[in-house]
């Protein structure tokens, strides 16, 4: 073929490409792993409420094993936190917030889906058994009451120099994407209870007592020690019983320190407390002593011989103006950190060596029992009625004061004379109506008594006793001293008060031995030191009293 053949053949292979290419049209050409970048993770996924079972899965690369902190709430409404024996969680606002990170979540941005690069995302599933134990995530599942999978999530790395930006990649799916995840779901045992341990308000704490007894644990006796008795007046002004008034008086400052440590106290950590011992650390019966007196020592409490259950810190017992007495038993000191407190779970870095024992942490066992005390209470100084007889007291007195204005109109019409008998106020003149419509008789089904004494007079009913005089419900209801009736009804009053108060503090102590019934619990160990103090720490030496100013000889005689 010569040169013009080849010539003309190419361009008319050309011209048929571009014959070819006009009637097709463009063709996009399509990149399937971008297919989903923009769209949401879980769309079925938008009523936070529906969430009640969430599961946090992390790694911890010092024992090889995925650990898993899990909040539940139960068929009867109720959070708990089964990874910390199923203690009371306050999870419903920060379960809300925790599924508010997953609803409407998108797929920014897909960065791969090589296995491979999992490890350098950090987004390996850390239940996968047999994965490299590098580069794995925290897995976050949350499902709904019925068992459905709500959302599923692996959390990897944050993205370089990108705030707030991770990998993020579905269980059983190859894709790792980046996205934007404001916050994270927290797995701190802190931030999903109520922390404030005793619920104690300084203002309201009246009595502090410190016994200072400690166990000879050999012998299983228990060896007294100094007892420290601080007291709070109703202006808020500390005393400190045994000071020598000669020279020394009660630190107010130290003593105000204890009752407001006692208003601070945070749980750190919780255990189920053995099985055995009732809420009130009273020992049941049927259960292995020798077992339960095992597992107790181990946290620094033992049963003494007469059976009580003693701590090798001491008590300290306080009182509120509720009516609610605390103990509180101070054990041991807690064995690492972290895990190992929160939980009582080994933590692996805390993890002592072989043949070495645990070191002891910062935290201190304690146990914590409630008890309504209607003695602390102070009774009302009057007469207690029931209410049937205020109400008849009240009867005779508005009948006894119709009687008194009847009189008074009798002695204006006669010459200030007194009537011959009450029946008299009740006759209907010739004119006129009667100056008492009716004479009753009193509320107690008794007549009404008219005495007299000169130009003076006392109307009265003899109540409920029906002889004159008498106390209580049995005192009479007189026209000279209806003043006591208001007495009566105040001194009711006062009772009544005093019946709420207690109603409320046996509500409120049945409601904390409830709440402490079954645990032990982890405290920061500074706030215990501040509740061991000395008695030199509780009173301080006397304050000078100020001089007299000198005199000077001039003044004028007393």
């Amino acid at each position: 073929m010569n040169e013009m053949m080849k010539t003309v053949a190419i361009a008319g292979g050309a011209v048929a490409l571009a014959i070819l290419a006009s009637t097709m049209g463009p063709k996009e050409i399509k990149n399937d792993l971008f297919s989903d970048q923009g769209q949401v993770f879980f769309p079925q996924f938008n009523d936070p409420n529906a969430a009640v079972d969430l599961e946090v899965t992390q790694f911890l690369e010092g024992s090889a094993e995925a650990r898993k902190f899990a909040v539940r709430r139960d068929a009867e409404g109720r959070w708990t936190i089964p990874s910390h024996g199923n203690y009371p969680a306050d999870a419903k606002d920060r379960m809300g917030k925790a599924a508010a990170l997953l609803i409407g979540l998108k797929k920014d941005q897909c960065v791969g889906e090589r296995k491979e690069d999992e490890v350098a995302y950090g987004v390996v599933d850390p239940l996968d058994g047999g994965a490299d134990t590098k580069g794995r995530g925290t897995r976050v599942t949350m499902k709904d009451s019925a068992g459905n999978v709500l959302a599923d999530l692996i959390v990897g790395k944050e993205v370089e120099k990108k705030t707030q930006v991770r990998y993020l990649r579905v269980p059983g799916k190859k894709r790792v994407y980046a996205a934007k995840l404001d916050g994270e779901v927290s797995t701190k045992f802190a931030d999903w209870i109520e922390t404030d341990l005793l619920k104690a308000q300084s203002w309201d704490i009246a009595k502090v007592t410190m016994d200072n007894y400690s166990v000879d644990e050999t012998n299983g006796t228990i060896k007294k020690g100094d007892v420290y008795v601080a007291t709070k007046d109703d202006a808020g002004k500390w005393a400190f019983d045994g000071v020598d008034p000669a020279k020394e008086e009660a630190n107010e400052d130290k003593l105000r320190e204890v009752g407001d440590t006692l208003g601070q106290i945070k749980i750190v950590g919780v255990r189920k407390k053995p099985e055995g011992l009732t809420a009130m650390l009273e020992q049941a019966t049927g259960f292995d002593r020798q077992i339960l007196r095992q597992t107790l020592a181990e946290k620094g409490y033992f049963v003494a011989n007469n059976g009580k259950l003693v701590s090798n810190e001491g008590d300290l017992l306080f009182e509120t103006k509720k009516g609610v007495r605390y103990t509180l038993r101070f054990g041991e000191l807690v064995p690492g950190s972290g895990l190992d407190v929160s939980s009582g779970a080994e933590d692996p870095k805390n993890k002592p060596k072989e043949g070495e024992a645990p070191k002891p942490g910062d935290s201190r066992y304690l146990m914590v029992t409630a008890e309504f005390a209607e003695s602390i209470l102070q009774k009302p100084a009057g007469v207690r009625l029931a209410p049937d007889q205020l109400d008849k007291r009240a009867a005779a007195r508005r009948d006894i004061e119709d009687i008194q204005k009847a009189i008074e109109a009798f002695r204006a019409k006669n010459g200030n004379k007194l009537p011959e008998s009450l029946a008299k106020l009740a006759e209907k003149p010739a004119e006129g109506v009667a100056l008492l419509a009716e004479l009753k008789k009193d509320p107690w089904g008794n007549d009404y008594i008219l005495s007299a004494a000169g130009d003076s007079y006392v109307a009265l009913s003899y109540a409920d006793g029906n002889a004159e005089g008498g106390e209580g419900a049995a005192a009479d209801v007189r026209s000279d001293r209806l003043p006591l009736e208001d007495e009566l009804k105040k001194a009711a009053d006062e009772w009544t008060e005093h019946d709420r108060k207690v109603d409320e503090g046996k509500k409120e102590a049945e409601k904390l031995t409830k709440r402490f019934g079954g645990w032990y619990y982890a405290i920061d160990g500074a706030l215990f030191q501040k509740l061991k103090p000395k008695r030199a720490d509780l009173v301080k030496p006397k304050a000078a009293e100020a001089a007299a100013p000198p005199t000077t000889g001039n003044e004028p005689p007393k």
